[in-house]
């Protein structure tokens, strides 16, 4: 038999997948994950604890502040937008000021000499970790429900 843990918070299963601990099942909001001589349960269980203090627990607060964020008139000014969640909560970790939510756009307030610095941070965030983190809750999100047989 197999050893196991499990997590029911997703960005925690999803901080957990980046380091490399293999997920083995989905059972309602628990992910499971293989335990292993390299990826041990004190390991795991330090990565549950890192997580909270992590970036990526703040980028996760961001992703779940944004998709609250409904669809309001706002006055038309110095402003850029992206259409990418994931996108949005990294600029918003970077201290731009949210103004509004048009469809799947996502406005924030800038100046013309900082449109430069906006449009590098959203381009960044391709190549980040925090890319790799959202892949991660999303893969996470699509698997259904299994359980791995551990015999």
């Amino acid at each position: 038999m197999k050893k196991q843990k499990s997590v029911s918070d997703l960005g925690c299963a999803a901080y957990i997948l980046m380091h490399s601990f293999k997920v083995i099942g989905r059972k309602g909001r628990e992910i499971y994950f293989e335990l292993n001589d390299k990826n041990t349960a004190e390991k795991f269980e330090q990565l549950t604890l890192d997580y909270l203090s992590s970036e990526f627990h703040r980028f996760d607060a961001c992703i779940m502040s944004l998709k609250k964020v409904g669809e309001y008139q706002f006055e038309a000014r110095n402003q850029r937008f992206v259409t990418d969640l994931g996108c949005a909560a990294y600029v918003l970790m970077h201290k731009y000021k949210l103004i509004g939510r048009k469809g799947k756009s996502i406005y924030f307030e800038t100046s013309p000499t900082e449109n430069d610095r906006f449009d590098a941070i959203a381009f960044e965030y391709i190549s980040s970790d925090f890319h790799r983190f959202d892949s991660c809750l999303m893969s996470l999100k699509k698997i259904g429900e299994y359980v791995y047989d551990h015999s």
